[in-house]
């Protein structure tokens, strides 16, 4: 089974909000070891970049820094980006470190994104 597109269904679905991470980590796919960027995080899955199209419920590993291999299943796949859900969720204080150390900027000071400035014609 294919999804195509991430939709609004799955954020109804989501148990926490994602935190907007940039950060490589080592992924390990069937035999496949590869990089890939990890895009968002909560503590019950993440949002990654960098694999060709996966199978819904696909199981995977994520090295993520200072952990053992965190085993993942993938919820949805579009191109090269791919929603995951832990095997088991992430501790607190894990996460918490996690977005403490990786996540950008806005997210670590608990500050949303700004929108732009509107601009107006003189």
């Amino acid at each position: 089974m294919w999804l195509d597109t991430e939709s609004e269904r799955f954020n109804a679905y989501r148990r926490a909000p994602r935190v907007g991470i940039e950060l490589p980590v080592r992924c390990k796919h069937g035999a496949e070891r590869s990089t890939v960027i990890l895009k968002d995080l909560n503590p019950y899955g993440a949002r990654i970049e960098g694999l060709v199209k996966l199978r819904i419920d696909e199981p995977l590993h994520l090295m993520l820094p200072g952990l053992q291999p965190k085993m993942a299943f993938v919820v949805w796949s579009r191109d090269r980006v791919s929603g995951l859900e832990f095997e088991q969720p992430l501790h607190d204080d894990i996460f918490q470190s996690l977005v403490s150390d990786f996540a950008i900027r806005h997210y670590r000071e608990g500050h949303p994104p700004k929108s732009p400035p509107v601009r107006h014609a003189a």
